[in-house]
């Protein structure tokens, strides 16, 4: 008898079971998975975008703003670093999570060169309404066709604008967390879309 196909095979597939990783064959396939989905063609309009925006941005500020009150309270030695949005791993976190750009904008910023003219009108605005005591609300703005920036002021009441921003008058401070519109629609996922009309 000859037993020399027989093993052949046996050795085959032994030896292609003992190649296969399993484990990185899974994580491999989910992050093919959520790559192709990230690559779906998506029918996105204007308004859907900027409601997302809106969410993201809220969603951002929210955690951004909490961890930064945490780390002032915990660690007011550090707040200039803080300020600055330094030794905050979370809004490095966020920053990854969402591909935005997260800062926490102040009266000085008016003359930040790295401000669009559009943002810092729209700066100017919120320290008008400051020395005016008037209200302040979050907006958003579409810079060009590939950009859109979400601002939102700090409440006067918190932390942040005493310990960053106390040697200013107004004590106003602002966070914008730039989007750009591509990973916006790279990162949202179709069937969410649906529900926003």
């Amino acid at each position: 008898m000859n037993y020399f196909p027989s093993f052949t095979l046996v050795a085959f597939i032994g030896l292609l079971f003992v190649g296969c990783n399993m484990e990185r064959r899974v994580n491999g396939s989910k992050e093919a998975v959520e790559k192709v989905k990230s690559m779906q063609i998506k029918r996105v309009t204007t308004q859907q975008v900027v409601t997302i925006v809106d969410d993201w941005g809220q969603r951002i500020v929210k955690q951004a703003q909490a961890n930064l009150e945490n780390s002032l309270a915990k660690s007011p030695s550090d707040a200039a670093a803080f300020c600055q949005l330094q030794k905050l791993p979370q809004i490095d976190s966020l920053e990854k999570l969402y591909t935005a750009e997260i800062n926490l904008l102040g009266t000085k910023d008016l003359k930040n060169p790295a401000l669009s003219a559009k943002e810092q009108e729209i700066l100017d605005a919120y320290v008008y309404n400051a020395e005016n005591k008037l209200s302040q609300i979050p907006n958003i703005q579409k810079l060009g066709d590939s950009a859109l920036v979400y601002n939102a002021p700090v409440s006067l009441q918190s932390s942040i604008c005493h310990k960053c921003f106390g040697e200013d008058a107004t004590h106003l401070a602002v966070w914008r967390v730039k989007f750009k519109r591509s990973e916006v629609i790279r990162k949202v996922n179709a069937k969410s879309l649906q529900k926003i009309k």
